[in-house]
């Protein structure tokens, strides 16, 4: 008997899984974020320099949909737009962001490095020391209120959140924000201090979401999280990110387990069970049209990339709206 019990239970479980995993919606409720296609890193670092008001500027007019930032607690307690916690890459000053008050942040350097390009910069040398400012949070959320802003935050400091939150809530923009981090503890911390603001998964929860996807769980089971942004490993494999002047850790990584973790992680059939669940997928940071091309070809939701012009010119040659 439990030679002919055992196969038709894991043959009713793989029916089941198979069939919610098409039909999620019979089992949960879709989630209300609008999803976008074309996403400025940092506000388009190759274009721009990273995490400023002028270059937030540029992407929102060129047609951006999402701005893409970090943030930081300074020594005075202010949420500032930035992803290094050294300055020294930004403005060539060993300073750390948390030792000096916002008011007293130096300039960018004139030429930043783009940490997704290695060995490449941007080059402002043209611009005055008024476009190389820091900005904050708070002036983000208030010069851009038709866009939606993604905040990665950078350390685990319940200050920061809590003013993060503070920040979001007073301009009114649950619903146009996601945060997050790599980090579990913190992304959790964010979920806790406000569940109606988009979640995007930490590194721990997107390997529980393979893990549940494999085992074919994954259809039964609701999320709390509103974005998929994960990486599209495979460029790392290129010998750029491999150099000395990449500080980007994927790329010393061997690429036989890249190329395993790519396929993993971009499973168009994942890709496309959480999209019907409303969770759209955001690869990062694609700069080029072959990129671009292979991301929406597994079945992508929408590309961060440091050139945004450069995405907008290709979703022009697809005849696809941006």
């Amino acid at each position: 008997m439990i030679e002919l019990i055992v196969p038709a239970a894991l043959g009713g479980y793989g029916f089941l899984s198979y069939f919610f995993l098409k039909n999620p919606l019979l089992l949960h409720t879709k989630k209300s974020f609008a999803h976008v296609k074309l996403i400025a890193h940092r506000g388009g670092a190759g274009e721009g320099f990273e995490n400023t008001l002028n270059n937030f500027r540029r992407a929102v007019d060129i047609g951006c949909d999402m701005l893409e930032t970090d943030v930081r607690m300074s020594k005075d307690g202010k949420a500032v737009v930035i992803h290094d916690r050294s300055l020294y890459r930004l403005t060539g000053q060993v300073l750390n962001i948390e030792d000096v008050k916002f008011c007293d942040l130096p300039p960018l350097k004139s030429k930043v490095s783009i940490d997704f390009e290695p060995g490449e910069y941007y080059d402002g040398s043209h611009t005055d020391a008024e476009d190389r400012k820091f900005t904050t949070l708070d002036e983000v959320l208030r010069k851009f209120r038709n866009t939606q802003i993604n905040i990665d935050v950078k350390e685990y400091n319940p200050s920061l959140i809590q003013e993060v939150n503070r920040i979001i809530c007073e301009n009114q923009a649950q619903d146009r924000c996601v945060w997050g981090s790599f980090s579990d503890k913190t992304t959790q911390l964010c979920y806790r201090t406000n569940s109606d603001i988009g979640l995007f998964f930490s590194a721990g929860r997107l390997l529980q979401l393979v893990l549940l996807f494999y085992t074919g769980i994954l259809p039964f089971v609701p999320l709390k999280e509103t974005h998929l942004e994960v990486p599209m490993l495979s460029i790392f494999c290129s010998d750029k990110f491999s150099s000395d002047a990449s500080n980007i850790s994927f790329g010393k990584l061997p690429n036989i387990v890249l190329k395993i973790c790519h396929v993993l992680l971009l499973r168009p059939s994942l890709l496309k069970h959480l999209k019907d669940r409303g969770i759209p997928t955001y690869v990062w940071v694609l700069n080029s049209d072959s990129e671009f091309e292979a991301a929406l070809d597994l079945g992508a939701t929408g590309i961060m990339t440091d050139y945004p012009s450069r995405l907008k010119a290709f979703y022009a040659k697809q005849n696809q709206s941006y």
